[in-house]
């Protein structure tokens, strides 16, 4: 790896705990840095009981904790199987220097002009709706990415290229509206205020919801939680000819539209030679701006492929070379926990279209929109490394 190129490791605790046996605390500390130097930060998926071994392996980084169950195909289920998973983000850096910003830690490398981020706020934080009409989760939305710009800006590293957003009951109704409205409301005044831009070059991102319950009005037990990473210099958003672009959606889906891009492509402007990193945010059955297959999550998934499919097409034409399904390492997020043949569908048509070993993570968790029975993220051009 060069400086400012990543590397994704998928680690399963069980993973971890074999790696650090029962040596203490200290000893625990050195084996995983001798593993896994470099590492930037991590999203903790899956049994939260599992989550403090990374924790106190390395307390060093900011950790995305993420209430969102691990998913697995019938065939794939074995007591071996483990019931949690780490996304681990590394680089070669030598000069990690780990920082907090109130409830923000980060983690970033002067010389690879890179920084990854994790903020969680708790809604009480922000109180009730206030006179304004702004809500506690536009409140909270709006502190947790002012919290984020302000150390971009402090370090000089402006540019999010992706952003990973998990909302608590994404699709409940408070305050006389949904959740996930407000949500963008927020997000979209913390771009304004900070002076990014809402339209065209804005970063690839997901919003999904952590299927936790909600009491009328009062505020989620769980916590919104908002994870980056973020360059030095600036990405390239990617844009879906099938699609209308999600910050260009029509009043109909709320007065703020989502402030995200479709995909984006960041290469190392020091090493122009280099093959450029691609993230593409959460895609669905969406065409044009509209739901497509409702209550058909088989057709869903045809559709959410075939909007992969003009999205490697659309970074291609733009002159970011040739990338296939196979390329991609994969986040699927599952409306329907208990839908096994969806899961055994996505499974199989990935499958067939990648090939193996598929790099695929399966998660529980809401869509953005009510309708979507399905999710589906993905990256490539980074350095992948799968032991869960």
């Amino acid at each position: 790896m060069s400086a400012a190129t990543l590397k994704l490791i998928r680690l399963a605790p069980a993973g971890l705990a074999a790696l650090l046996g029962d040596e203490p605390a200290a000893a625990r500390h050195e084996a995983f840095a001798r593993a896994y130097p470099g590492v930037l930060g991590a999203a903790c998926f899956g049994n939260a009981e599992r989550w403090p071994l990374l924790a106190e392996a390395a307390p060093e980084l900011p950790l995305a904790p993420a209430s969102m169950a691990r998913l697995v195909r019938v065939s794939e289920r074995s007591d071996q199987l483990d019931d949690a998973s780490f996304e681990i983000w590394q680089c070669d850096a030598t000069d990690l220097i780990t920082r907090t910003h109130g409830s923000l830690r980060y983690r970033f490398s002067e010389s690879a002009g890179i920084v990854f981020g994790s903020v969680s706020m708790q809604e009480a934080q922000a109180g009730n709706a206030s006179a304004t009409g702004a809500t506690p989760l536009e409140r909270v939305t709006y502190a947790a990415y002012e919290s984020i710009f302000h150390v971009l800006d402090a370090l000089g590293m402006r540019h999010p290229l992706r952003i990973w957003n998990v909302v608590p009951a994404i699709n409940a109704e408070q305050f006389g509206s949904e959740r996930y409205l407000q949500f963008n409301t927020g997000r979209q005044r913390a771009f304004q205020a900070f002076g990014r831009p809402v339209v065209d070059s804005v970063p690839a991102a997901s919003a999904l919801g952590a299927p936790v319950p909600i009491d009328g009005n009062a505020p989620s037990a769980t916590p919104l939680v908002v994870s980056f990473l973020a360059m030095r210099t600036a990405s390239e958003a990617i844009e879906n000819p099938r699609q209308v672009s999600a910050y260009r959606y029509p009043a109909q889906y709320g007065p703020s539209a989502p402030t995200f891009a479709r995909a984006a492509v960041w290469r190392d402007v020091r090493g122009p030679s280099q093959a450029p990193m691609l993230f593409v945010s959460g895609t669905a059955s969406i065409v044009g701006h509209e739901t497509v297959h409702c209550g058909d999550a088989p057709a869903q998934l045809r559709e959410t492929l075939a909007n992969f499919d003009a999205i490697l097409g659309e970074a291609a034409r733009k002159g970011h070379g040739e990338w296939a399904l196979s390329d991609l390492t994969y986040k699927i997020y599952v409306r329907d926990p208990c839908d096994l043949d969806l899961l055994a569908a996505i499974d199989d048509t990935l499958r067939a279209r990648c090939g193996s070993p598929l790099r695929a993570l399966y998660l529980h968790a809401d869509i953005c929109r009510s309708d979507l029975l399905l999710e589906i993220e993905a990256s490539a051009g980074h350095g992948v490394e799968v032991c869960a």
